[in-house]
């Protein structure tokens, strides 16, 4: 398949690192970090309210070159940053709402919020999103299915042809009260069960299951890392097919309400046809011996990286800097793409996601390691990209973590 690289001329808000803002693959587009930012990368306006117009005034341009409206938004996600109590938090998402509901019709897209370190000082919000054009999109709902506690656009699911987009799953009740508060296994349930069931509403299962994405809230350390991820982790693969899906599992600072500790999103393709396990030999693994994870998949024209770590096989990280994590990281990606027949080349999104503590001139440096790193493997323009700042990983001194999605040739 064909991919057009979407680099529209004097382009700010893009927030990806990369000249690429979005790669178009066919009917499909990924769209990379948009914010809300002036010519010269620095954060525009000091609220939410604008920042949020500016970031999603961002993402519509984009999507416009590549021949899209918001109205092919089928999913979006929204990493933000605030500081305060519950009561602070409600008020910035309802300031956020308002500004992107103006957005999108309704129904509108999937949505995931999570509560993360962005990578600019001063940024509050950053944003990313997946689009499908000229293809019959159908509505995923579920009667009795979990629900917002306010009224918004947004959908828990889209079927696009064989494709299977489903949005940030949460242990939430119809009215959208927290199940389980302080369990984490209680709420991994839900979330998971929530999940299943709307890959049973279009008409698959959790092996239709390509991407799933596990973010999670945790501020231990050490080995108390490593046994909270077993521990929810257990629970997960009570949902998990065999093989299972690749993804990444992401420690976040928190969610839109406090007593969240979890929350799940996925990818699916329907069938099973030019299937193709991703699992290369020499390679990290998990921690749980003969857990059937999985590194990949390639079906059909796409194929699907889950997130790599710079660990060995038995999931001890590798690398005390930055830099040669990143490299590590890379390695695992390069040959998980082998496994596929396919290179850096076809590579059409990355997520990057990183640990970066300490002041803003640290976190710049930490950044531009990162970027510095991509490019050896990456030359620009490269992929689109989406790159945020998280609270840690499933494993201890893990320093980063990154996705790629790709575009089989033809």
């Amino acid at each position: 398949m064909k991919k057009d690289l979407i680099i529209p001329q004097n382009h700010i808000g893009g927030a990806g690192g990369t000249a690429t803002q979005a790669v178009r693959a066919g009917n499909l587009i990924f769209v990379g970090a948009q914010m809300s930012l002036d010519a010269d990368g620095n954060v525009v306006g000091s609220d939410i309210t604008t920042q949020a117009r500016n970031a999603f005034d961002s993402l519509k341009r984009v999507l416009a070159e590549a021949g899209a409206s918001m109205n092919d938004v089928v999913k979006h996600n929204v990493y933000f940053s605030c500081d305060g109590d519950d009561a602070a938090v409600a008020t910035f998402l309802d300031e956020l709402n308002a500004v992107r509901v103006g957005y999108f019709t309704d129904p509108g897209p999937t949505t995931t919020e999570t509560r993360v370190g962005l990578n600019r000082e001063g940024a509050l919000i950053q944003i990313d999103a997946w689009a499908v054009v000229d293809e019959k999109k159908e509505l995923l709902t579920v009667d009795g299915h979990w629900s917002w506690n306010k009224k918004l656009p947004f959908v828990h699911g889209w079927k696009v042809g064989d494709m299977v987009f489903v949005g940030g799953q949460r242990s939430l009740d119809e009215q959208g009260r927290v199940l389980g508060v302080g369990d984490i296994e209680i709420q991994t349930d839900h979330a998971f069960r929530n999940l299943d069931t709307m890959l049973q509403a279009a008409g698959g299962d959790r092996h239709s299951l390509m991407r799933q994405n596990t973010y999670f809230r945790f501020f231990g350390e050490g080995r108390d890392v490593t046994d909270y991820w077993e521990k929810m982790t257990n629970v997960r693969r009570r949902y998990m097919s065999v093989p299972s899906a690749a993804g990444a599992g992401l420690r976040i600072t928190g969610f839109p309400n406090s007593e969240e500790l979890i929350q799940v999103e996925g990818i699916g393709m329907l069938g099973d046809k030019n299937k193709l396990r991703l699992d290369p030999k020499n390679h990290w693994d998990w921690s749980i011996p003969n857990s059937q994870f999985t590194q990949g998949w390639r079906i059909n024209n796409l194929a699907f990286i889950g997130g790599q770590i710079s660990a060995d096989n038995k999931a001890k990280a590798v690398g005390k800097d930055m830099a040669t994590q990143t490299r590590n990281v890379y390695r695992f990606i390069h040959n998980t793409l082998a496994e596929a027949g396919l290179d850096e080349s076809d590579v059409a999104k990355l997520y990057i996601y990183y640990y970066a503590p300490g002041d803003w001139a640290q976190i710049a440096e930490t950044s531009a390691t990162v970027d510095r790193i991509t490019r050896e493997f990456y030359p620009e323009p490269g992929p689109a990209a989406t790159a945020i700042r998280v609270s840690g990983f499933a494993f201890e001194e893990l320093l980063i973590e990154i996705e790629a999605m790709a575009v089989c040739r033809d």
